[in-house]
């Protein structure tokens, strides 16, 4: 019988969850995209336009990186300052 994977979970922080809500409200949809049991990609929706990441990532670093797109589209668009 095979071993059970351990889930691993992230938790963000202040930053992260701004971004996050900015991206939702404003139409920007980022997900993980199955390529394997252990490797994944990055969607991004970008008010419809879809996009997926180069490479992927694994289970460790996977939501680390999306949250890192998350501030990144919300520092490109959003007006704060």
């Amino acid at each position: 019988m095979p071993r059970k994977k351990k889930v691993t979970h992230y938790v963000f922080n202040d930053e992260e969850y701004t971004a996050y809500k900015w991206c939702i409200n404003n139409d920007i949809l980022i997900a993980p995209f199955a390529l394997s049991d252990t490797r994944w990609y990055i969607d991004i929706v970008n008010k419809g336009v879809q996009h997926r990441s180069p490479e992927t990532y694994d289970h460790k670093n996977l939501y680390s990186n999306i949250f890192k797109f998350y501030i990144y589209y919300y520092e490109k668009y959003s007006n704060k300052k």
